[in-house]
């Protein structure tokens, strides 16, 4: 089930351009200048809001790195 969701029709216009309702704009946080990531399916064209750095901050932690393939410093020196 999604909750806080709703439906609605938008126009594409001759620029192939469209209008996010004001509230879907509300509701997901949407304003001026933010990027969307479109993908599409099978069932159409989704947009999803890319997050902002602070919203990603320490995602990594704690992830375990495996550094075997790390290069030495002699392979990143140029003569």
């Amino acid at each position: 089930m999604l909750y806080n969701s709703f439906m609605t029709t938008v126009t594409v216009s001759s620029k192939f351009q469209i209008v996010i309702p004001q509230e879907a704009r509300k509701k997901l946080g949407i304003k001026a200048g933010m990027r969307l990531q479109a993908t599409s399916g099978d069932l159409g064209l989704r947009l999803v809001r890319e997050p902002e750095i602070d919203e990603i901050a320490g995602l990594l932690k704690g992830m375990i790195v495996d550094n075997t393939a790390t290069r030495s410093e002699e392979d990143r020196v140029v003569s």
